[in-house]
């Protein structure tokens, strides 16, 4: 049977040395215009956030959701960032991030390339941004690439042991950071 589909971008799934996961702020500009969806991978630009893109260096972390006050005064709580949305008096909004190097993400494999246990475990695979987020749930549609020599921002683990997952196209995989922000050994 074949693995499904189902691209949900990065999800927080357990932390390698047994530390909690939770996520910090970080501001995100008045009218970015890209939209930001729970589970894409993110970086600092200018100290702003923005999202990461298959060619990004150090990657900050996952988004996790945001938080502003719209024009109307409102107080929005998201799970995504929708593409230049302006907030009350242009202020930055609070986006949530899993941004902590310890932890370890499920994430889908691109169909460009089967996933092998003996070919890609514990090897580094490239950011894919081919399926767009959705507005409806706010969840990413960001997936890996294994087996490529690209920017190769995250480090391939295992294969996910769980009903309806196997090696192959669309296999969903543990990954961590390979180059976090917040690493000590990060360099820009």
């Amino acid at each position: 049977m074949a693995n499904s589909d189902s691209p949900r971008g990065f999800q927080p799934r357990r932390h390698a040395y047994g530390g909690q996961i939770r996520a910090n702020s970080y501001p995100l500009a008045s009218a970015y215009g890209s939209d930001i969806f729970t589970g894409d991978a993110v970086v600092l630009t200018s100290g702003k956030l923005a999202v990461a893109t298959a060619a990004s260096t150090g990657i900050l972390g996952v988004f996790a959701g945001c938080q502003y006050t719209a024009s109307d005064g409102s107080v929005v709580f998201s799970p995504y960032w929708a593409a230049s949305t302006v907030t009350s008096g242009s202020g930055d909004a609070v986006a949530l991030v899993y941004d902590d190097p310890g932890i370890i993400y499920r994430v889908q494999t691109d169909s460009g390339v089967a996933f092998v246990l003996a070919t890609h475990n514990l090897t580094l695979a490239d950011l894919i941004a081919t399926h767009a987020g959705s507005t409806v749930t706010g969840q990413s549609g960001m997936e890996v690439r294994v087996g490529t020599d690209g920017d190769e921002q995250f480090l391939v683990l295992q294969l996910i042991d769980e009903p309806g997952n196997a090696v192959g196209t669309n296999a969903k995989v543990e990954v961590k950071m390979k180059d976090s922000r917040l690493s000590s050994t990060y360099s820009a």
